[in-house]
């Protein structure tokens, strides 16, 4: 009986090594395994390499859309796109001629201080020397002028064709203009700066999106190797169409120049370039077609994502936080449709404009007979320039997508792309991945 036993306990023994060597007791036993050691170094090393051919492919897209669109803010590029949007820069792009800032560009440091680095006295003088190409005087001399000449007209009648005439009317005339100026070109500055903000946000949820899907669909090292080829191809997808996303609000909102100096919307299938970088033909056609083409990008983004969710390779945490930066974007394109469709109501602008005449036509009858004929037509000229100014001013920025620097904006969302898809440093993946191999 102790020879059995002992047989018997040799040939467990014998087996309990042999299975050790396979790696299925070597816990118990405090031993290392290497094989699936060497097995998940492996498979990390290729969900690396995995990832960082998805971020170049991506980043070589992104290099040729700076190719297709202008990615510096002179003004000579800002001329040319507002050509090509049928619009006459001579009008709302100022410095275009003198070099000066404009709102129509992202201030730098270097732009702040050519704006107000001076001291007082240079800049007053600079904008005296410049003004003969100011955007305002270029769009109010004809009105100025003509409102001049007719001063002159009135002042050189005859005494007994002017009855003597009390300012008081004027005066309170001019009073009430005034305060609907100040009104009106408040309310068109608020919709300015509405417009900015909206502008501000997408590029901050652009950020946001871009930076999550990386780190959680791209990045991650914890990812299944079986299921690291559709989270990639998911956050390729994503990433192009949220790089797709601001160039396609801006063509919507800029609009296109129908050759004979007006704007038009854009046509089914027209100015796809931009698309066709990033997105493959059949999807071009189809986002090409749309009505509106950032919304339809943004369902595209959110199919992507509930795929993901659905497999479990994204957490719902997660999911439920780029859902969220989504909805918002969603809210930014309805703000800018609401602000480009809905101006200052047209019948203000009009009031506003017919008591001014009243004012300005009567103004030399109340003159007439205090000074000269050409001194009256003068002070004219220039009350009206100051005047009519106040109001072409407001008419200038009323539709704040044409001299907002969606174009500049746009690559700004470009270069907070391409951050959040460059690769992380080696100490920060080793971080990431160090806890599955200890």
């Amino acid at each position: 009986m102790a020879t059995i036993a002992l047989a018997l306990l040799s040939a467990e023994a014998s087996a309990l090594v042999s299975t050790s060597h396979n790696g299925r007791f070597a816990p118990a036993l405090g031993l290392r395994r290497a094989g699936p050691l060497l097995s998940s170094t492996a498979a990390a090393l290729e969900l690396q390499r995995s990832a960082e051919c998805t971020a170049d492919a991506i980043q070589r897209k992104l290099a040729r859309i700076r190719e297709l669109r202008p990615t510096e803010q002179s003004p000579e590029v800002q001329q040319k796109l507002w050509e090509s949007a049928g619009l006459l820069p001579m009008y709302k792009v100022s410095g275009s001629v003198t070099g000066e800032p404009s709102f129509t560009q992202l201030f730098s440091h270097e732009t702040w201080s050519a704006y107000t680095g001076k001291s007082p006295f240079r800049r007053w003088l600079r904008t005296g020397v410049t003004w003969r190409h100011s955007t305002v005087l270029a769009s109010v001399w004809p009105i100025c002028l003509s409102l001049s000449l007719w001063s002159f007209c009135v002042a050189s009648l005859p005494a007994r064709f002017l009855p003597r005439t009390s300012p008081l009317p004027l005066t309170a005339m001019g009073s009430a203009i005034g305060l609907l100026l100040v009104f009106r070109v408040n309310n068109l500055y608020g919709r300015v700066a509405e417009a900015r903000l909206l502008w501000g946000r997408a590029v901050f949820l652009c950020r946001q999106a871009a930076q999550t899907v990386a780190t959680a669909l791209l990045f991650d090292r914890s990812l299944p190797a079986e299921r690291a080829p559709a989270s990639h191809a998911a956050a390729s997808k994503v990433c192009r169409y949220l790089a797709a996303f601001p160039w396609e609000l801006n063509a919507k909102l800029t609009g296109k120049g129908d050759g004979v100096g007006k704007t038009r919307g854009l046509r089914p299938g027209e100015d796809t370039d931009i698309l066709r970088v990033l997105l493959p033909a059949e999807e071009v056609d189809f986002i090409g077609q749309a009505r509106s083409r950032p919304l339809l990008l943004l369902g595209a983004m959110r199919r992507q994502l509930h795929a993901q969710l659905r497999v479990g390779t994204l957490h719902p945490m997660v999911y439920r936080k780029l859902e969220e930066d989504l909805k918002e974007l969603d809210l930014v394109v309805g703000g800018c449709e609401r602000v480009f469709s809905s101006p200052v109501p047209p019948t203000m602008s009009r009031h506003v404009i017919r008591c001014m005449l009243l004012w300005l036509l009567g103004l030399p009858a109340v003159l007439a007979g205090s000074m000269s004929p050409a001194h009256i037509s003068l002070w004219v000229f220039l009350v009206s320039y100051i005047f009519v100014g106040i109001e072409e001013v407001g008419v200038q920025v009323e539709q704040p997508f044409e001299i907002t620097p969606m174009t500049r904006l746009c690559n700004v969302i470009m270069l907070n792309l391409e951050e959040a898809l460059a690769m992380p440093p080696p100490a920060e993946a080793s971080e990431q991945g160090g806890g599955a191999d200890e």
